[in-house]
């Protein structure tokens, strides 16, 4: 059975808790797949196959070690439930579409891992901020942007319920990263062909919340919430 493990809230991450409250180590034991971030909104965090790896704002790519700090991530140990081949090319739109029509309805989390040739990917990585953290649609304002031609490599995330949003950023929230381990992102549209999707309903949901004065002394009940998360994505 499949299990989705987050690590802290949307909702945290978008009214400013970008302190390191999980170690790597823990997120990984938790899960071979995953996307999140670093302490201070450090880059793009994508785990593949047991290895985590973060884009940051000037572009570059590197493996995290397992002592650096996340304050928000979402982990599975990835098993397909379905897996489907696509050929011709396809948009993240048209892709999401049909994703959706492959799931078991629309109620669950899913994993996806989608591969292939990308023409074109449109991405983007934080910057890190500094204390006193400002609120997520303010920190994005500074993020480096990339627009990848040609490229191939692995999409993964997960299909967030629309009504978990807060917990989660309903829809399909997906970070790249290149099969030679130089580009990548959260991305936001692309165009791919000769595709591989590979889709995993999870069952199970664990949530872990953060532990630190920071977090415990937030008012988080922000009526903006969900505008503030549809802005900063």
């Amino acid at each position: 059975m499949n299990k989705v493990t987050q690590f802290s809230t949307m909702g945290a991450l978008v009214g400013g808790r970008f302190e390191g409250a999980f170690p790597i180590k823990n997120i990984i034991e938790s899960g071979d797949h995953g996307i999140g971030t670093l302490e201070g909104l450090n880059g793009e965090l994508i785990i593949l196959e047991g290895k985590p790896y973060v884009i940051e704002s000037t572009g570059l790519v590197r493996e995290v070690s397992e002592d650096e700090m996340s304050p928000y991530a979402s982990v599975m140990d990835f098993q397909p439930t379905k897996t489907f081949n696509l050929k011709g090319s396809y948009n993240k739109s048209q892709l999401d579409e049909i994703m959706t029509k492959e799931i078991n309805g629309e109620n669950h989390f899913h994993g996806a891992k989608i591969t292939g040739k990308f023409k074109v990917i449109n991405a983007r990585s934080a910057k890190k901020q500094q204390q006193p953290y400002p609120k997520l649609v303010d920190a994005v304002k500074e993020q480096g942007y990339f627009d990848f031609e040609s490229t191939e490599g692995t999409l993964f995330g997960f299909y967030t319920p629309h009504f978990i949003q807060g917990i989660g950023v309903g829809g399909y929230h997906v970070h790249y990263l290149s099969r030679d381990l130089k580009k990548g992102g959260h991305v936001f549209d692309y165009e791919i062909e000769d595709v591989k999707v590979e889709l995993a309903l999870q069952q199970d949901f664990l949530m872990k919340m953060p532990n630190t004065e920071e977090y415990f002394s937030t008012d988080l009940n922000d009526p903006e919430m969900l505008q503030d998360i549809e802005a900063s994505e």
